[in-house]
């Protein structure tokens, strides 16, 4: 073989080595991230009588054209205060009014970036202290997908309630 080949034929193959490093593979599929969520974990840590309340999220994000997706959470709560134990209005068991993904490391506080669709008019009632939603379809701009499925753990979720309204349960996101 002659060299001028040979070298040719080499640089292909240090080239097609590289290529992963120099231009990583943009996720093409879904993507699945976790959280252990708790009480403990909000900052402040919740406070009683929900202060013992935990939970687990899965969220799946699917791509959804030009970098952004649309992500489907599943969160199954417990712990929280069961209807009948607080006076009225509270009396139906603890209210979560908000939901989101922020932005922050373990122990610090961040800027909500990706918000649920629940609110103090729609919110989600725990009667027998715990609960298992799906919310699907929530979109994620292509910038925020980014950064999340860059470093998951630069982000958490949490959840509201009228109780603990600076948050009620928090998980950093995890890749799964």
């Amino acid at each position: 073989m002659k060299p001028l080949t040979l070298f040719v034929l080499a640089l292909g193959l240090c080239s097609a080595g590289c290529d992963e490093v120099l231009a990583p593979a943009t996720p093409t599929g879904v993507v699945t991230l976790v959280s252990q969520m708790s009480g403990a974990q909000e900052v402040p840590a919740a406070t009683a009588p929900e202060a013992a309340s935990a939970g687990t999220l899965s969220l799946s994000m699917t791509p959804a054209g030009g970098g952004a997706y649309t992500a489907s959470f599943t969160i199954q709560l417990a712990g929280f205060v069961r209807a009948g134990v607080l006076p009225a209005p509270l009396d139906s068991g603890s209210v979560i009014v908000a939901g989101h993904i922020h932005t922050g490391a373990a122990g610090v506080v961040g800027a909500p970036i990706v918000p649920l669709p629940i609110s103090q008019a729609a919110p989600i009632v725990t009667p027998t202290g715990g609960a298992f939603l799906t919310i699907a379809n929530v979109a994620v701009p292509a910038d925020v997908a980014s950064a999340i499925l860059a470093n998951p753990s630069g982000f958490y979720f949490n959840l509201h309630s009228a109780l603990n309204p600076g948050g009620v349960v928090r998980g950093q996101l995890v890749k799964q």
